[in-house]
Order: C-alpha cells, then sequence, then structure tokens
C-alpha cells in the first residue's frame, strides 16, 4: 500500500530512510527542517510512503526524490498522480536506479538538462578519519562580513561544477543562497596565516550523519592540500559533536583524491539532475 504521509507519520519516514543516509540526506534534512506537507518554504516536500518499504518526497520547488526497494515504477506512478498534471520536476537527486525511475516515470527523458552526473558516492566513518596538519591553518565558521567573498566563490563553483550560466540573474541567485549558507551557520572557511584560502560547507546535518558540500578553493590555490585541511577539520568537528559518519559526492577524480587523503572510501554512485537549458 502507497499513501501521502501526514503530520504524525515524521518518525516512520525517518526511521527508513535512516537505514538508508547515505542517500537520503536531503529528504532527512528537509523533513527535520520543515515537516510534512510544508507549503510556504521552499524546500518543504511532500512525503509518500509505501507500507512495505519505500520513501518518495516531491519539493515545493519542484525536487524530487525517492529511497525505495522493490516496485520503484509503481512507487513513481502513485507520486506522479497524486500531483497536478502540469506538474514537472526541475531536480532529482539520489542513487541512480532512483533517478532513473523517476525520469521514466514523470517522462522526463527527452527533457533539456543544465546537468545530468552520475558521480562516485563517498563515506567516512568517525574512526576513518585521517586529520590533517594545521599548522598555520585555522577553521572558522562564515560570517556576513564574509559574504562578497563567498558569493563570489560559489558563483565560481555553480560555473566550474554545475554548469551555470553567468549572468545577472545567476549571480543575484548565488548572492541569495550565499547569504543563506552562512546564515544556517554550517559554511566554514579555511585560513592559512589569517587569509581565507577555501571553503567547505554542510549541506545536510543529522544527528548521525552530514553530508559535505560545496567545497571549494580558488584555482590560483590549488594543489597545495587547502581542501583536503578544509573538509578534514570540518567533519572532524561535526564528529566531536557527535556524527558518526560523513558523506559526499565527487565531481571529478581531483576531488577524488582529496576525499580519499581524508580517509572517505567510495561506497557507490549518487545521481544529479538538473533540468532545464535548451533543448
Amino acid at each position: 500500500m502507497i499513501f501521502e504521509a501526514v503530520k504524525g507519520d515524521e518518525a516512520l519516514i525517518e526511521a527508513y530512510l535512516a537505514k538508508h543516509f547515505a542517500t537520503s540526506m536531503f529528504m532527512r534534512g528537509n523533513l527535520r527542517d520543515f515537516g510534512i506537507g510544508n507549503t510556504n518554504a521552499p524546500y518543504g516536500m511532500r512525503y509518500f510512503i509505501r507500507s512495505d518499504g519505500g520513501i518518495g518526497g516531491v519539493g515545493n520547488g519542484g525536487a524530487v526524490m525517492l529511497q525505495a526497494a522493490g516496485d520503484l515504477a509503481e512507487m513513481v506512478s502513485h507520486m506522479r498522480a497524486a500531483l497536478p498534471s502540469s506538474f514537472k520536476p526541475t531536480v532529482t537527486t539520489g542513487a541512480p536506479e532512483m533517478v532513473a525511475a523517476i525520469i521514466a516515470g514523470f517522462g522526463m527523458a527527452d527533457a533539456p538538462t543544465k546537468m545530468n552526473d552520475i558521480e562516485p558516492l563517498f563515506l567516512l566513518r568517525r574512526e576513518d578519519l585521517k586529520r590533517q596538519d594545521m599548522q598555520g591553518f585555522s577553521l572558522q565558521a562564515a560570517a556576513m562580513d564574509d559574504l562578497p567573498l563567498l558569493s563570489e566563490w560559489n558563483h565560481a563553483y555553480n560555473l566550474e561544477v554545475l554548469g551555470e550560466v553567468d549572468s545577472e540573474n545567476s549571480r543575484r541567485e548565488t548572492h541569495a543562497a550565499a547569504k543563506q549558507t552562512i546564515e544556517h551557520g554550517r559554511q566554514r572557511l579555511l585560513l592559512k596565516d589569517g587569509e581565507i584560502v577555501a571553503q567547505s560547507n554542510l549541506n545536510a546535518y543529522m544527528p548521525d550523519a552530514v553530508q559535505v558540500g560545496g567545497v571549494y578553493t580558488p584555482p590560483c590555490r590549488r594543489g597545495r592540500g587547502f581542501a583536503r585541511r578544509a573538509v578534514a577539520a570540518h567533519v572532524d568537528e561535526a564528529f566531536a559533536a557527535g556524527a558518526e559518519n560523513a558523506i559526499l559526492f565527487s565531481a571529478s577524480e581531483t576531488a577524488s583524491k582529496t576525499y580519499r587523503a581524508v580517509g572517505f572510501r567510495e561506497t557507490g554512485k549518487y545521481q544529479i539532475v538538473l533540468f532545464g537549458g535548451e533543448a
């Protein structure tokens, strides 16, 4: 049986997603932050439950996600039937088989995309962290005084990694997103002798696990181990606060080498699809 979740189903949803935390962090974080069926928050979601194992989520901004076993097509079909006929996903992420089921079920196979990448998924358990030499380095939380720099860095990151188009609109969106990230308090800056040289962010944070994202070093400073130190120190902080695991997905082999040096091990694949762009 498949049914739409209502208030009171939070524990049921979280219990299932926690068993599959490596590919469910976005849905878990949204559930914790916005509850079930929050129509006001951009990242609020409707959730769908399959009684024999499965959770689906549809966000206010058009994100569609799935964590399930068995007949994925049936689950997606039920979700689609509950939505307006005009609904089209704007983004889907997760294990490749989940993303494939969503793309097929919503008829998006031929839809243009701004990004459609299958990336290695990395897991780091607390006991496997390889701490880095921090002599001359420090890690600090991002503050509003850092907004101009981080807005520029995040825009560069979006162009390089996400394939965004450089425009006034994309810069405005990046500036707003950077401000929101600072306000959330989960972004960290690596300083070398007092100068900011790299950044790391936790784009999802639960008591048992954190998801690292937005790791960036400007091109002129790459190859000096700055990203490695930023990520290691950041997850060490999260582990000290009680988390047992850290996950991330890597956009390149260069980045993968950085994460392996910290102790991350590849545990699977993670797909990110951003719909849009020209056909």
